[in-house]
């Protein structure tokens, strides 16, 4: 069932009971589900996990919607930046203390320890950090910004996970300054996009240490080119100090591509 909006919990359950009436969403109406409304800022945290502790990486934030000006649809992100002012070490603490020490507990006293990335989408309330979701990954856009920053050898405590040893001594030190990474999307996104359009990214833009490109909807053509093949094509991110400095990178860089 879709989302149901109301003044108060009695005027959504109002609203969602006239649906089904109406049968607006079929069977699919057989189950409401009532939420709780958070209202707040949003904050990514990505927490490498051995089933016991979590070591969490810097905090990022990400940008949803298409237009300029925060105008148009929500999307999967359009850009992203870390770090962030309001992830302060109190905080981050208490999101350690209050999310992912009790998650990794009940999973385990579920006999589910997980072992891996947890990515937790937290919605900073009057009443603190709350979860809006879990992810099982490393989440994408905030991912571009994150890991341009990190100084510590993440592979070493990938693999430590993977053997089933411990991250507890890992340190995820980070370099000094700012990354921020746009999106280049396709034609039409978020809606039906336009794919096969070649993409031109100039040496000058590759040869740069402190910008770099992600992939993401590319493929090769049959000639070997580049070509578009998704809604978001790649993520341009730029490095410097302050966070200004980054953004001017980026900005600087992206334009040079041509789709």
């Amino acid at each position: 069932m879709g989302a149901v909006v109301g003044e108060s919990v009695d005027e959504a359950i109002a609203a969602a009971r006239s649906m089904l009436e109406d049968r607006t969403f079929g069977a699919a109406g057989n189950e409401v589900v009532v939420e709780e409304f958070m209202q707040g800022e949003e904050l990514s945290v990505f927490a490498l996990c051995d089933g016991e502790h979590a070591v969490q990486l810097l905090p990022a934030q990400d940008h949803k919607r298409i237009g300029e000006g925060d105008t148009g649809p929500n999307t999967g992100g359009m850009g992203a930046y870390a770090p962030v002012s309001i992830g302060t070490p109190a905080l981050l603490d208490r999101v350690q203390r209050e999310i992912f020490a009790p998650t990794l507990a009940a999973l385990r006293d579920d006999d589910s320890a997980f072992r891996g990335l947890l990515y937790a989408g937290l919605m900073l309330t009057a009443d603190g950090p709350k979860v809006v979701e879990f992810n099982c990954r490393f989440g994408d856009p905030e991912t571009q910004v994150v890991l341009p920053l990190l100084e510590a050898n993440l592979l070493a405590a990938l693999l430590a996970v993977a053997r089933g040893e411990s991250v507890a001594g890992w340190e995820p030190r980070t370099l000094p300054g700012a990354a921020l990474t746009t999106v280049l999307a396709a034609g039409g996104y978020p809606g039906s996009v336009r794919k096969g359009d070649p993409i031109a990214i100039p040496e000058t833009v590759l040869a740069r240490d402190d910008v770099v490109v992600f992939h993401a909807g590319t493929a090769r053509s049959v000639s070997g080119g580049l070509v578009t093949s998704g809604g978001r094509v790649l993520a341009v991110t730029g490095i410097g100090d302050p966070l200004a400095e980054a953004g001017a990178k980026r900005r600087a860089a992206a334009a040079e591509i041509r789709f």
